[in-house]
């Protein structure tokens, strides 16, 4: 997964995790492709981040592979992050 030099995160199906992005100026971060493999518990911001914190679910560990997609005003601001779900 991923091209080798990406950080890959291995997350436990129906395990916590968080992910936490510098807040945007002047647009604040936002999740952009929900689906069934996380459920999005919380969303603040704090320090200077917005930091949106997940549950992973069956459903990714059923995919193999998740991509969450964030935006900042447009596309080009894009920040991919990729897990490896596994079963618990």
């Amino acid at each position: 997964m991923g091209n080798g030099r990406e950080p890959v995160v291995w997350v436990v199906a129906g395990c916590l995790f968080e992910v936490s992005l510098r807040e945007g100026e002047p647009d604040p971060w936002s999740w952009g492709n929900p689906g069934p493999e996380v459920t999005l518990l919380s969303e603040t911001v704090r320090d200077g981040e917005r930091r949106f914190r997940f549950r992973s679910e069956p459903a990714a560990a059923a995919k193999g592979a998740v991509e969450l997609r964030f935006t900042c005003g447009d596309d080009e601001q894009a920040v991919v992050v990729r897990f490896a779900p596994e079963v618990g």
